[in-house]
């Protein structure tokens, strides 16, 4: 299934129109119509995360071919140069990425196309730290395993 696609599928099926979905995540009219007419692809974690969101907010099932059926996965949290978080700080992000107050931060090369390092995982930002306890700017990576 081409991006378009799954980005038109999960709007249809949400039950939402273009102008709709624009207003309740605020993306810009203007990008939702390039992407469903594909002549312009946004990066692979928006998709994902704008299609989960759709899912979540109007309780779909995901798209059978989206069904993951292996095992699920456990989420490894660790700080920015990938030792494991203590407590109290693990319970804070856990939450914070729990209450989608978490932002990714791509890495890049010095061409600026994004690279990923499996073993260290993603790095994120608590967008809201005081409302967690933690220090402006803290970063933490998510490991899956």
């Amino acid at each position: 299934m081409t991006t378009a696609e799954r980005i038109k599928q999960a709007r249809l099926k949400a039950g939402l129109s273009k102008k709709e979905l624009s207003e309740k995540y605020r993306i810009p009219l203007r990008s939702i119509q390039q992407w469903e007419e594909g002549s312009r692809k946004p990066p692979e974690y928006v998709i994902d995360l704008l299609v989960r969101c759709l899912e979540l907010d109007f309780n779909h099932e995901p798209a059978e071919q989206e069904q993951d059926l292996s095992a699920p996965k456990q989420l490894i949290f660790t700080d920015h140069i990938g030792k494991p978080l203590k407590e109290p700080f693990l319970s804070a992000v856990k939450q914070a990425y729990d209450d989608r107050k978490v932002q990714f931060i791509p890495a890049t090369d010095d061409e600026g196309n994004q690279i990923e390092n499996p073993r260290k995982g993603k790095l994120y930002m608590v967008l809201a730290p005081e409302e967690y306890g933690l220090d402006m700017g803290f970063e933490f990576r998510i490991k899956e395993v």
